[in-house]
């Protein structure tokens, strides 16, 4: 039996945040239809894949020299931007800001851009926000 990589350690990880996401609110990152859920791989290089809740598809999330296009990326700017985020975690480690969970307008009484309610988007934060995909706010003194 082999031992994961730390990449696939991280894929792991940001693969727990995406179940979370999708088992509140709005279930981004699952497919009612398809009876599937969104996921993020390593393969054999190094190179990060995103795996399209709703096509199926094996999305390259690197840049590349024939443009940005995710060919098989089922959702918008705003999930795909999360998704560079946490291909930027399984690369290097770096945490992520909790912010990026279900980022609030600019009025807060708009609530946030993921349209969750209240109480979902409190509960993914929750959640999500343990594990290390995201820097862990300081406790006060």
């Amino acid at each position: 039996m082999t031992s994961l990589t730390p990449k696939q350690q991280r894929a792991e990880h940001v693969n727990q945040v995406i179940r979370i996401i999708a088992d509140h609110g709005r279930r981004f990152f699952f497919s009612a239809s398809q009876q599937r859920y969104a996921s993020m791989e390593v393969d054999e290089r190094g190179r990060v894949w995103f795996i399209d809740d709703h096509s199926g598809k094996r999305v390259y999330t690197h840049r590349t020299p024939w443009g940005g296009r995710w060919r098989g990326f089922t959702h918008g700017g705003t999930l795909r931007a999360l998704v560079e985020e946490f291909r930027e975690y399984i690369r290097t480690g770096k945490q992520l800001h909790p912010y990026y969970l279900g980022p609030e307008r600019e009025r807060l009484t708009d609530g946030n851009i993921w349209g969750y309610a209240p109480e979902e988007m409190q509960k993914v934060r929750e959640l999500a926000g343990a594990i290390p995909v995201f820097r862990q706010q300081e406790q006060a003194p």
